[in-house]
């Protein structure tokens, strides 16, 4: 298997539909692998476990040098905006209180078992003076602090800070897959939920095309650096 100088690992494909339209995935122990020049994602699922599980097989797969969380992200501040991309300085593990720091970017991601609400995320912002909250960008860095592969992450904003979240998490299985058809039936019975739902899916949209487009930018970036590094110097 070729060594790919980037991993990343992405929840759910659609959070990078833009990006792996026409590039065909391949299944590996519970993970769908898409893999680029110097590149692969990974979509392995919602959630701490799901990640770790599709971390680690990516790393022992692909043997990276830098690992990416990705995905659509909720705000933690007013600032930030639907489609806003954010890079992250550090991410802090809600559960256990651990903290991974990262060189660069800008914002601190704080990971949640669970989607908040306004009310949450102002908490969740006082406490850990976070700036994005997402559910699965604390357990990928622990499996790159682990294996000793740079770690970065990567939030497009798809919910702002006063959006009204639907319970969106319960209705994640065990091995981190959105049951579409319960969650459907489940808002097809409350109405207070229908704009909301319709409102995240725009907004989730508008995330995934900047969030790919980021990435994009990123994996290029990195196969011209290692064109340069092959270019042998006179």
């Amino acid at each position: 298997m070729p060594r790919k100088s980037i991993a990343v690992v992405a929840a759910m494909r659609r959070e990078l539909a833009p990006l792996l339209r026409g590039t065909q995935g391949q299944w590996f122990e519970g993970v769908e692998f898409f893999e680029f020049e110097n590149a692969v994602i990974a979509v392995g699922g919602i959630g701490r476990n799901a990640a770790r599980r599709a971390a680690e097989a990516v790393v022992n797969r692909f043997n990276p040098t830098t690992l990416i969380s990705v995905g659509v992200a909720g705000a933690l501040t007013a600032r930030l905006k639907v489609g806003d991309v954010v890079w992250g300085s550090e991410v802090v593990d809600a559960e256990t209180g651990a903290r991974f720091r990262m060189t660069g970017g800008e914002s601190v991601v704080v990971t949640v078992s669970s989607v908040s609400g306004p009310a949450e995320k102002r908490m969740l912002a006082d406490h850990y003076e976070a700036d994005v909250v997402d559910m699965e960008s604390a357990a990928v860095a622990a499996v790159a602090q682990e294996l000793g592969v740079e770690f970065r992450a990567i939030k497009a904003i798809s919910d702002e800070l006063d959006f009204d979240m639907p319970p969106v998490a319960r209705f994640v299985d065990s091995a981190g897959k959105f049951e579409t058809a319960r969650f459907a039936a489940y808002v097809a019975i409350r109405p207070k939920w229908w704009s909301s739902v319709c409102q995240l899916g725009a907004n989730s949209r508008t995330a995934s095309v900047n969030l790919s487009h980021a990435l994009e930018h990123l994996m290029q970036a990195r196969v011209y650096k290692v064109q340069e590094e092959k270019i042998p110097r006179t």
